[in-house]
């Protein structure tokens, strides 16, 4: 593992990955095997990021609910925001009962994926096409056919580089799954 500088200039330490450099749904390659399970059913998502850790993250809103809903399963999302000074960012989070991480692996998508080690979950980032200049995110395969998926966006352009914004990420999805070890 090696630090990081994080955008609020402290450093963090990153996750170990492994590059595939391919598209999802390509085959061959799994998760690794979890240290314990996580289930996120009923747990609020606005609840997986301390104080202290949206502090460390240089956040500088409340957590919230996404008012415009949810992600492409119904799951709510919530946005830990920074919006004073620039860079301007944003963490969304949500919880998926419905599938883990795996399907990444398994299924076909629109998108390049990586296999990661999250706090010792297996883990997959995903770039989507065309979104590779704004937002990068980590899906943590938490339980059986459930993950923690976490998304870093920015909101000022061209201001950190993708690589970084994909650390971003994976920082926001261990200290996610260290408060979810804690509310089980």
């Amino acid at each position: 593992m090696r630090d990081q500088p994080s955008v609020s200039g402290t450093q963090q330490t990153s996750s170990s990955a492994v590059s595939t450099g391919r598209t999802s749904g390509d085959g061959g390659e799994s998760l690794p095997k979890r240290p314990e399970e996580l289930k996120v059913d009923g747990i609020d998502p606005c609840k997986l990021l301390t104080e202290s850790q949206q502090k460390e993250l240089g956040t500088d809103q409340a957590p919230r609910l996404n008012a415009d809903g949810a992600d492409s399963l119904g799951n709510p999302l919530c946005g830990y925001r920074k919006v004073e000074g620039t860079p301007r960012y944003g963490y969304s989070v949500s919880l998926v009962p419905q599938e883990g991480a795996d399907v990444w692996l398994k299924e076909k998508r629109n998108a390049e994926v990586k296999v990661l080690n999250v706090g010792g979950f297996g883990a997959v980032e995903t770039r989507l096409p065309g979104d590779q200049d704004i937002s990068c995110n980590v899906v943590v395969d938490v339980a059986e056919g459930q993950s923690l998926d976490m998304q870093f966006t920015l909101y000022t352009a061209g201001a950190i580089p993708l690589e970084q914004m994909c650390a971003n990420a994976r920082h926001g999805a261990e200290l996610a799954v260290q408060t979810l070890q804690t509310l089980k």
